[in-house]
């Protein structure tokens, strides 16, 4: 895969990126797609940063190979055959390669867990309603009692399951906010993945929910999840079963929200972070922190929301 489209043997890669040590080169061969360290796809390449994101793509079978920086490197002592490239621009190399879309030339050999269906394939329930000013993109699957109003855009490589709504100008399967500096040039991060929308959800007007950066993954609502108006989800984000979102909340890309969880209107999580089960985040909140489960937080930035709420009662009687 790396060394049958020379990235890694372009010698002018090796200089710029880095590159320091490789090891394993027959199992970074058999990597078959860049994804993140929790991915639950095989044959995957990730990033690893730091030593957390490391061991975390240690302790998972589906990373065949890993790129890293010095300092992020533990040993290879319980996967001895891991496929590992050492580099300075670790993430910039990451992303090159990502970029280039590996999995292209090797999607044939690679197994959805999704809904199998041809890359032109659009699949619409005899009993879903759909208006005819939508937009509907390619490999689509769209279930029983679905129903699609006016404006709405459904891009490549979504699922929509049974009973759920869109409310008029949502947007499913966009191009989240990435980018990245790779070899001087800024660059958008280009998105492989894509989205799958549970039973009985509604997506109030003007929702935005972005598709997975990596192929054959997507960005994830679960069943009986409400998402109130002009809401934004970012790429990669998985919500929990029975949770509400209410209007104009951000979701930044890799946020994971648990079941029955309430987040206000206004308010913003950062991104890679995880909201426990039965969590609620108040509204205008903004977190910058995983939220645990049954914790009530608010204020920015978000902490817990019974301390804010002293302290506030406490000022107004000054």
């Amino acid at each position: 895969m790396l060394y049958q489209n020379d990235i890694l043997l372009d010698p002018k890669n090796k200089i710029y990126f880095g590159i320091q040590n490789t090891f394993n080169a027959e199992t970074l061969i058999d990597c078959k797609k860049t994804s993140f360290v929790w991915t639950q796809s095989p044959h995957s390449l990730c990033l690893a940063l730091n030593k957390k994101y490391f061991e975390l793509a240690l302790k998972n079978p589906n990373i065949l190979g890993i790129i890293a920086p010095t300092q992020a490197v533990i040993s290879l002592q319980d996967r001895p055959k891991l496929g590992l490239i050492v580099a300075q621009k670790a993430d910039e190399l990451f992303y090159y390669i990502h970029n280039q879309g590996i999995h292209l030339e090797n999607s044939e050999t690679v197994t959805s867990e999704n809904e199998a269906l041809g890359d032109q394939s659009i699949y619409v329930a005899r009993t879903a309603s759909i208006d005819p000013t939508v937009v509907l993109g390619k490999n689509i699957w769209i279930g029983d009692n679905v129903v699609i109003q006016s404006g709405c855009t459904v891009l490549d490589h979504s699922v929509i399951k049974r009973n759920s709504v869109l409310y008029p100008n949502v947007t499913v399967g966009t191009e989240g906010f990435f980018s990245k500096y790779i070899m001087g040039k800024k660059q958008h991060i280009k998105h492989y993945g894509g989205v799958e929308i549970g039973e009985n959800c509604i997506l109030h007007a003007g929702t935005n929910i972005s598709r997975s950066v990596n192929f054959q993954e997507n960005t994830t609502i679960a069943n009986n999840v409400h998402v109130g108006i002009q809401t934004n989800i970012g790429h990669d984000c998985q919500i929990g079963s029975d949770s509400d979102i209410s209007a104009k909340v951000l979701l930044a890309g890799r946020v994971k929200v648990g079941q029955h969880c309430w987040i206000g209107a206004g308010a913003t999580v950062s991104n890679a972070l995880s909201i426990g089960d039965y969590a609620r985040i108040m509204i205008g909140a903004t977190v910058i922190s995983d939220v645990p489960e049954q914790t009530t937080v608010s204020g920015n930035f978000a902490r817990d929301h019974k301390k804010n709420l002293k302290q506030h009662l406490r000022s107004e009687r000054l």
